[in-house]
């Protein structure tokens, strides 16, 4: 299991009063088992979030977002994590190790 920090949607969504649901976010920590990732992408819609000032203030402007959606057991979640695409496939699949010929 490899442990990233995760954007938390907090928005309280009250059905009546939808149009007027501030959007709050916080960052949390979220480890997630590679067995069950089944796709990975970036997600662009937090990175205008995070233009507009509704994310966290610790997240500088150049950070990226991923989308990495899991399946356990029938049950898909889906988790938006700071970092880039291709860092977040890096962690998820270390370099597979070699034997050597001696």
């Amino acid at each position: 299991m490899i442990r990233f920090i995760e954007v938390i949607n907090e928005t309280n969504f009250n059905p009546r009063m939808e149009r007027r649901a501030t959007p709050r976010f916080t960052l949390g920590e979220v480890w997630i088992n590679e067995k069950y990732i089944v796709s990975i992408k970036e997600s662009i819609g937090h990175k205008s979030l995070l233009r507009e000032g509704l994310l966290p203030l610790d997240l500088e402007e150049g950070h990226r977002f991923t989308s990495v959606v899991t399946n356990s057991g029938g049950v898909m979640a889906t988790h938006v994590v700071v970092g880039s695409p291709e860092i977040v496939a890096q962690r998820l699949s270390p370099p597979r190790r070699a034997l050597l010929k001696g």
